[in-house]
């Protein structure tokens, strides 16, 4: 017998850690598929310390932006 939420958790497998422990985390779309779909980095800093993650995707934004990207399906609707 499965337990209820188990289905959940092995499909977010990278969450876990930060959602347990209430840390401040993010995934930021660092890198692009050949089909032009975003894959997500992930950061978790320390409890409360969420001001170092707005910092961290600041400059990670100006290094390589991301904001006028989208996905090619999006694009085409």
């Amino acid at each position: 017998m499965e337990m209820p939420g188990w289905g959940y958790l092995a499909r977010t497998p990278f969450t876990q850690m930060a959602n347990l422990c209430g840390l401040p985390a993010m995934s930021v779309p660092l890198h692009w598929t050949p089909g032009g779909l975003p894959c997500g980095t992930p950061f978790t800093a320390p409890f409360g310390d969420e001001a170092t993650l707005f910092r961290l995707a600041s400059q990670l934004e100006e290094a390589c932006p991301w904001f006028d990207r989208r996905p090619r399906i999006i694009r085409e609707t």
